[in-house]
């Protein structure tokens, strides 16, 4: 039988998918869970597809929504493709579609697979996940952490007792949830020295060095600038005639490896000697602190990829 391509639309309840094989389409609809996923399994198999590795699967990225079919498909030997919601949307809108259902957009997600043929999905390491679930746990902790403190700041007095205690309460869960990250660590060795290269890098702390290392697998990548386009820190130019003529980031990529990286860049940019002649080289060229400080966040990534890949701690002089 001829290759397929299944299009799914992944929801928080449901997949809605699009098979295309031999010239038709069918469409179903399973359960986005362990039980859905089987039944998804057998209607291909029932459709001669025994072996699935005659499937290109697409789906967006949707968080926690998609990865569990994705992987589950990945482990059934089914290439899987995971894009990012913003291609299909604008595939979908060159294409003048006018319909938005679940079931069209299944359509236009297998459309665009047997058209683009994009990249393939490879899951992160369970140890790698492992650690992200940890660190994303921080990050939600201090978000609400933050907003409890800035409540307590113009709270009247009745509620104050309530707002120091929830303080309290979600001060120490961070710090359960610390300490789960540092036996984490223990655990893997191999992750614990990557960690400790990134922190050779001043201007990386151990926060940094943590985060970077739950969102991204280094050696997954074959170029600093992938690592860069990951992050969304490359530029992306926008010119128009000749009245307009602007450089910025792309920001098309993992938003929380660059959030992490800006105040990092910034204190780089003080006290990394390498970062610092970087930093005085676009200085001479005409470049605004901010533009500076985008670079920096960029060449940081790159520096980190070097470390990793070739096993060394940071050397000034090297980078």
């Amino acid at each position: 039988m001829s290759k397929a391509i299944l299009g799914i639309d992944v929801s928080k309840k449901k997949l809605d998918v699009a098979l295309m094989f031999d010239g038709r389409t069918l469409v179903r609809t399973f359960e986005n869970g362990p039980k859905g996923f089987r039944l998804l399994e057998g209607w291909l198999r029932s459709l001669h597809f025994g072996d699935l590795r005659a499937c290109h699967a697409c789906l967006e990225a949707t968080g926690a929504y998609s990865e569990a079919i994705a992987e589950f498909l990945y482990e059934k030997n089914c290439k899987v493709s995971v894009v990012n919601p913003l291609r299909i949307r604008k595939y979908a809108e060159s294409d003048l579609k006018r319909n938005k259902t679940d079931t069209a957009d299944a359509r236009t997600i297998a459309n665009f697979c047997l058209e683009k043929d994009p990249d393939e999905y490879h899951p992160l390491p369970q140890e790698i996940k492992h650690l992200q679930a940890l660190t994303r746990r921080i990050e939600a902790l201090e978000e609400i952490l933050a907003a409890e403190r800035n409540r307590l700041e113009q709270a009247p007095r009745e509620i104050r007792p309530s707002l120091k205690r929830m303080i309290r309460a979600l001060e120490k869960e961070i710090g359960s949830v610390e300490q789960l990250i540092k036996e984490h660590f223990d655990d893997h060795p191999g992750l614990k020295q990557q960690r400790e290269l990134l922190q050779s890098i001043p201007g990386i702390g151990e926060k940094t060095a943590s985060l970077l290392l739950s969102e991204m697998e280094f050696s997954a990548y074959r170029s600093a600038r992938s690592v860069a386009a990951q992050a969304g820190v490359t530029p992306g130019k926008r010119q128009s005639g000749s009245t307009i003529d602007r450089t910025r980031l792309s920001k098309i990529g993992n938003g929380r490896i660059r959030k992490a990286m800006y105040f990092p860049a910034i204190v780089a940019v003080r006290h990394n000697a390498a970062i610092i002649r970087f930093a005085n080289r676009l200085s001479q060229r005409g470049k605004t602190p901010m533009q500076i400080v985008c670079a920096a966040m960029r060449k940081l990534l790159h520096i980190a990829f070097g470390v990793i890949k070739n096993n060394r701690p940071f050397d000034p002089n090297l980078a």
